[in-house]
């Protein structure tokens, strides 16, 4: 197995596909509808070395735990009421499971070796927030959410879950239906702005707008990206690499200009269609 594999879910093939440093099909890891993914969305590894992975579609409304070497189902985690329509999934500092629920407009928190319910960390709506996406654990150990349907990014206490502000205002920089979040090793804050297909940044701290990353409006620097969803950074080249929900590709900037490298994953490779998060993992999971 190479040192660093990139796993990547896929929301209509219901798969979680492994791909190497180079952007080449490894296998799939969760095979098809496994422990009855459906609409595989967010994925993390938690502190026992086991995949979750966010499995949102009404029938299940659950997350799937697959063993962290060969993927096979080893159970679910939550269900309703805890869980209703996830999409997005983070282990905090604490080692406890964090999970974004669309249709409740809440986080949820659940111990993160068990996977006992521990109750609402986030309540419905608080904030503002509607429409939740992506929640991620900051640098300060505060929780932040893409709040999709108000433009902006809310921060939230990363112990009580209470309301802290909003730390990209609604619109700032003309974000425009936020998806997907991360924190760059620059520290500034990439956020997916999948409205107008363009990848913004802000100052990590105070909110500021910065600039735009990348523009997938203009060929010449965006190379056609269209609806950005999965952004991570490469842990070893730190370039940043978005998944493009719209044209079912990957595709790789570099992590300093935001100038367009190449297509990384193209579409169709192992199956690739409509990918929603990419997770590098350097160690070959």
């Amino acid at each position: 197995m190479p040192d660093l594999v990139w796993y990547v879910t896929t929301h209509d093939r219901d798969t979680v596909a492994r791909y190497d440093e180079r952007g080449r099909f490894l296998d799939h890891f969760v095979k098809k509808g496994a422990g009855g993914l459906r609409e595989a969305r967010g994925l993390a590894f938690g502190p026992d070395g086991h995949l979750h992975v966010a499995s949102a579609h009404e029938s299940t409304s659950r997350v799937l735990k697959f063993h962290g070497r060969d993927g096979s189902f080893l159970g679910a985690v939550g269900g309703r009421p805890w869980l209703d329509h996830p999409y997005s999934l983070a282990f905090g500092p604490d080692g406890r499971l964090y999970v974004s629920n669309q249709d409740s407009d809440t986080v949820a928190r659940f111990d993160g070796r068990t996977g006992d319910p521990l109750g609402v960390f986030v309540p419905a709506g608080s904030g503002g927030l509607k429409t939740i996406r992506h929640v991620l654990f900051g640098p300060h150990g505060n929780l932040y959410v893409a709040s999709r349907d108000t433009d902006s990014v809310l921060r939230y206490d990363g112990h009580t879950g209470a309301f802290l502000g909003a730390l990209v205002a609604p619109g700032s920089g003309g974000l425009e239906r936020p998806i997907q979040l991360a924190f760059g090793p620059d520290g500034l804050l990439y956020a997916g702005s999948s409205g107008d297909d363009r990848i913004l940044r802000y100052h990590g701290v105070t909110g500021a707008f910065v600039d735009c990353f990348v523009d997938g409006r203009h060929h010449h620097r965006g190379s056609g990206l269209h609806e950005p969803s999965g952004i991570a950074f490469g842990p070893r080249d730190g370039d940043l690499y978005v998944a493009a929900r719209g044209t079912s590709q990957v595709l790789r900037y570099d992590g300093v200009t935001g100038a367009f490298k190449e297509v990384f994953i193209e579409q169709g490779e192992g199956g690739l269609e409509t990918p929603e998060f990419i997770l590098p993992v350097a160690d070959g999971g």
